[in-house]
């Protein structure tokens, strides 16, 4: 992290939104690039987590979420159920040291203990307006702060991406546990990576399309 930009002024200027929805956007791409390089997106990944058991999912995994994996030769039926083949699972650790990276990033990015803060105050603010750990969040409207603009190019709320994407508050403990991969093992990495972790994967994992 550049220092003399961290501590600019001018760098703080934008909204609560601005940033928001930049570090959502900017992990949704990194997200989006890298798995295109395995042939797969986020739900991919969502449903290979649900059919293993890595978390349990909020809805039954039925025949028409899994075609498209099933003819790629990841899922296979099982009994009364879907299992991962041999095929998938080696797709799902690809997929897990992905995702293990760009948590590592985030790691770097912040300390321990600001992301701790982060965390509970955005969980803090999603109160305030209503929210439960029962209750599916609202669906971003086409306007983001300061209420809706005309035009071509207008730009999105991000209601929606924090469901699934950006997610600190992120979540409820999803039980995924991975190595991390990135061969880190001073203190601060190990419990940055771990509080971004618990809001991580819960908001991967319980997106309304799985």
């Amino acid at each position: 992290m550049n220092t003399s930009e961290s501590q600019n002024p001018e760098n703080t200027s934008h909204p609560f939104g601005y940033w928001l929805k930049a570090a959502d956007r900017l992990m949704a791409a990194e997200f989006a690039t890298a798995f295109d390089s395995e042939h797969a997106n986020r739900r991919d990944w969502r449903i290979l987590n649900a059919v293993d058991g890595t978390v349990a999912p909020d809805r039954p995994l039925n025949t028409h979420k899994l075609h498209d994996l099933t003819e790629r030769g990841w899922v296979a039926t099982d009994g009364d159920g879907w299992a991962l083949t041999d095929e998938g699972r080696a797709a799902k650790d690809r997929l897990d040291a992905i995702v293990d990276k760009i948590r590592a990033k985030v790691a770097d990015a912040v300390p321990a203990e600001d992301m701790a803060t982060t965390l509970a105050s955005l969980e803090k603010i999603a109160r305030a307006f209503g929210w439960d750990e029962e209750t599916p969040l609202p669906r971003g409207r086409r306007h983001g702060f300061g209420g809706p603009r005309h035009g071509r190019g207008a730009p999105r709320g991000f209601g929606h991406r924090l469901r699934h994407d950006f997610g600190p508050g992120m979540e409820a403990e999803s039980g995924c546990r991975h190595a991390h991969g990135h061969g880190r093992t001073h203190d601060h990495g190990h419990k940055t990576q771990h509080a971004f972790e618990r809001g991580f994967d819960a908001g991967f994992t319980r997106g309304r399309d799985l």
